[in-house]
């Protein structure tokens, strides 16, 4: 089917717009706020006084690459869209993990009024624009969240290593990244152009976060009395598997039959 140029650099402008305003405004009104909150958990202040500018300066980031696909769009450019999906997972991922550690610290979340209309974009960009399957939309909204809850475990655990130095999160750390590596990597991927690697790929991540997000979460959990959010990672992993390993699901709706 046509690519839909127009609707695309106009969704990407709003994006940008959006992205590098919202981030200014929101970041001087909350940076200060956030430093000096009490958090309920550890390692948050820590999310809050350094995270919080990186995530700020990833949505910026995020913005001026939706803005330059945007001049792609209207140009009727081939790499318009790989730098609409690579700028909207960049500001998925800074306005959504931030919030965390602003709930934790009872401060309001934020950056939600930047995360749903990105959400929304990004149906609008895959489904109206480049007009992708649902199934595959889907799919890479799967990866996304992984993608965002393998970060978010990685840098809290990064967080805890400074501030408790517990060993469950020092032999962990590392490989957090490794996963959320892999699952950005095949959502951009399935995106673009679905590959049989990517299941090996996904498989790998998927698993990884298992066998060690599984332990992170239960010991948190003890640690805090209730539901660890360290959970959401090996959760998400867990149903992403079952989907890719699922005799001839992975190849129907991926599109790789």
């Amino acid at each position: 089917m046509k690519r839909n140029h127009r609707l695309g650099g106009i969704l990407t402008i709003i994006g940008a717009v959006m992205g590098i305003v919202g981030h200014y405004v929101l970041f001087f009104q909350w940076y200060v706020k956030g430093m000096s909150a009490e958090s309920a958990e550890p390692g948050c202040e820590i999310l809050l006084k350094y995270i919080h500018p990186g995530l700020a300066d990833l949505g910026i980031l995020g913005a001026v690459i939706l803005l330059v696909s945007s001049y792609g769009f209207f140009c009727k450019k081939n790499w318009a869209f790989l730098l609409s999906v690579i700028g909207i997972v960049c500001a998925l991922l800074a306005s959504w993990f931030i919030n965390v550690p602003f709930m934790a610290a009872s401060l309001p979340p934020v950056y939600f009024p930047l995360f749903f209309p990105y959400l929304l974009i990004y149906f609008l960009l895959l489904r109206s624009v480049e007009r992708i399957s649902w199934s595959r939309t889907l799919l890479a909204l799967g990866f996304g969240l992984a993608y965002i809850f393998c970060f978010m475990n990685g840098v809290s655990s990064t967080s805890r290593i400074i501030t408790i130095g517990a060993p469950i999160f020092v032999v962990v750390d590392a490989l957090h990244w490794v996963a959320m590596i892999g699952w950005a990597v095949i959502t951009v991927g399935i995106l673009m152009s679905p590959k049989e690697w990517m299941q090996v790929v996904g498989l790998t991540s998927g698993v990884l976060e298992l066998a060690v997000g599984i332990p992170l979460a239960v010991v948190t959990a003890q640690q805090l009395g209730r539901f660890s959010l360290f959970a959401l990672a090996p959760i998400t992993c867990l149903i992403l598997i079952a989907i890719l390993v699922w005799p001839g699901l992975w190849q129907k709706w991926s599109g790789t039959a």
